[in-house]
């Protein structure tokens, strides 16, 4: 059986809190971003019940929000990222409080939430590090590109092969479309057809925040939405300097 995902949610979605969330995704977390408002958190919590959260101290009113979690039947892990001086009182509510200022608040982070990556499991019984084929169909997931899409499996191995390619050999056309269509047997034509729909069907689905986390300032254009080669090679970018990889 499939060992479990934790699922995290940042109660934020700033540069910081996007680093940090595709840090616990390289982990192997499951990892849900909010505005860093009590209430739009509140939301977020309940429509994604997550096991973890994390907040910044100068969250407002988060000794309410953190008392009222916690009366919850599904009551997650408190993690507090301590932003200004040391104040003990969050050790009241939060079931760890990280100095901000510490150069191992990320290591002890993962402690909690992974254990011993030489151990091979975590505390929550998932491995550390996910495999390239898992992170390409999470990543698929979050841009709202699911098995219902003809093009799914389609981009989800030019994704792959993107990733395992030098940037010499990177051929859309060329070289992708045709490896492709001889596995799948179907025509160059058909895969490059129905990648295209799938994304043009999900970008509006997908949250501006995610786009951001992958697209970058591209998606300051809000009239933007990416080319098939774009969404896979830079969908393939992201997910290789996850995996500690270099472009």
């Amino acid at each position: 059986m499939e060992n479990s995902r934790i699922s995290v949610l940042v109660g934020n979605n700033d540069e910081e809190a996007l680093e940090l969330g595709r840090r616990l995704k390289n982990g192997g977390a499951k990892v849900s971003y909010s505005q860093e408002n009590v209430l739009h958190i509140q939301r977020e919590f309940m429509r994604s019940s997550p096991d973890v959260l994390i907040l910044s101290s100068e969250t407002k009113y988060k000794e309410d929000l953190c008392t009222l979690l916690r009366q919850s039947a599904n009551a997650p892990m408190i993690i507090i990222i301590n932003e200004g001086a040391v104040d003990l009182s969050l050790r009241d509510y939060a079931d760890l409080v990280l100095d901000k200022t510490d150069r191992n608040a990320l290591n002890k982070l993962f402690t909690r939430l992974f254990g011993n990556s030489s151990a091979g499991s975590s505390l929550f019984g998932i491995q550390p590090f996910a495999g390239l084929d898992r992170m390409i169909a999470d990543a698929l997931f979050e841009l709202c590109i699911t098995k219902n899409y003809n093009g799914y499996l389609f981009i989800l191995e030019a994704i792959k092969l993107a990733s395992q390619s030098g940037p010499v050999s990177r051929g859309i056309s060329k070289d992708i479309y045709p490896s492709i269509a001889a596995k799948f047997k179907v025509t160059p034509w058909s895969v490059e057809r129905n990648i295209r729909t799938a994304i043009h069907s999900s970008w509006a689905k997908s949250a501006a925040s995610v786009k951001r986390e992958y697209f970058g300032p591209f998606t300051l254009d809000s009239s933007w939405i990416p080319t098939n080669s774009e969404f896979i090679f830079i969908v393939a970018d992201r997910l290789t300097l996850r995996m500690g990889g270099h472009i």
